[in-house]
């Protein structure tokens, strides 16, 4: 346990060392991102605070928590198979690959760093939020909110990893993005509440993992809900979570055993 919590530490202190190096831009990403908050600030105050499924929620509050689990979700979903393509540019991937840390040791903590990063930036995004426009939390069940927010990093960690494995396997091509990109968008509740969708799409966002993710988090940080009132999304996100991470461990397996059997890790 002490071992793989050093090569963790390793892995995060090398990525950061690397993050470190270029403060501007990162001071240019954090400014990126106010200016984003001022833009929707502005946009939602034509938006009619009683629209069909806000359920009490003003606007500005209803898109800004969208948009920062939306970076998160896409920070989960992205990165693992980003790093993968990085190793391999880097000539890196064999030698992790081949050395005797387990791999699913390998893929978590490859990207560990960008899921740090990824949570500063979300605790960041709340604070301009909250200091600057007024954005009022009201958190009465912390465990659901937590539970929550980990049920969705592990799923979409099993997601990520799914994609990863399409790229070690075929290299190019990963029809995981680009059907969850598309899906997350139209079907999501991002932008706007499904209850605007037709009647035939809203029944298909029940089945996409960020809707349910959101209607937990808005629950329980914007209104207050309990795990009495999120029950059911949250049994749902536990499913899931059940079912992808060890779906998306067991396909990286299956695609890193074959790309060495044919020596083909450091292929792109």
């Amino acid at each position: 346990m002490t071992r793989n919590l050093l090569k963790l530490w390793a892995f995060l202190r090398r990525d950061f060392l690397s993050e470190a190096s270029y403060r501007l831009a990162f001071l240019l990403r954090v400014a990126g991102m106010l200016l984003s908050l001022v833009a929707f600030y502005f946009m939602t105050q034509m938006m009619n605070v009683d629209t069909p499924g806000l359920n009490g929620i003003p606007p500005f509050d209803y898109i800004l928590v969208g948009l920062a689990f939306l970076s998160y979700f896409s920070t989960a979903l992205y990165s693992f198979s980003a790093k993968i393509r990085s190793e391999q540019l880097l000539g890196t991937l064999e030698a992790m690959l081949v050395s005797p840390t387990p791999t699913s040791m390998v893929i978590f903590s490859s990207s560990a760093w960008d899921f740090t990063y990824g949570a500063v930036r979300l605790l960041l995004t709340m604070v301009f939020a909250v200091v600057l426009f007024g954005v009022k939390l009201n958190v009465n069940s912390p465990g659901a909110l937590l539970l929550g927010a980990v049920l969705t990093l592990l799923s979409s960690a099993g997601l990520g990893i799914l994609s990863a494995s399409f790229i070690l396997y075929f290299k190019r091509g990963d029809p995981i993005n680009f059907l969850l990109s598309g899906a997350t968008s139209l079907l999501g509740g991002v932008f706007f509440p499904v209850e605007l969708l037709p009647e035939w799409l809203r029944g298909m966002s029940e089945y996409v993992p960020l809707a349910r993710s959101l209607n937990v988090v808005r629950g329980s940080l914007l209104r207050g809900d309990g795990f009495a009132e999120l029950q059911s999304d949250l049994i749902w996100l536990s499913l899931l979570t059940l079912v992808l991470l060890p779906a998306g461990l067991f396909c990286s397996r299956f695609a890193i055993r074959k790309a060495k059997r044919e020596g083909a890790l450091i292929q792109y």
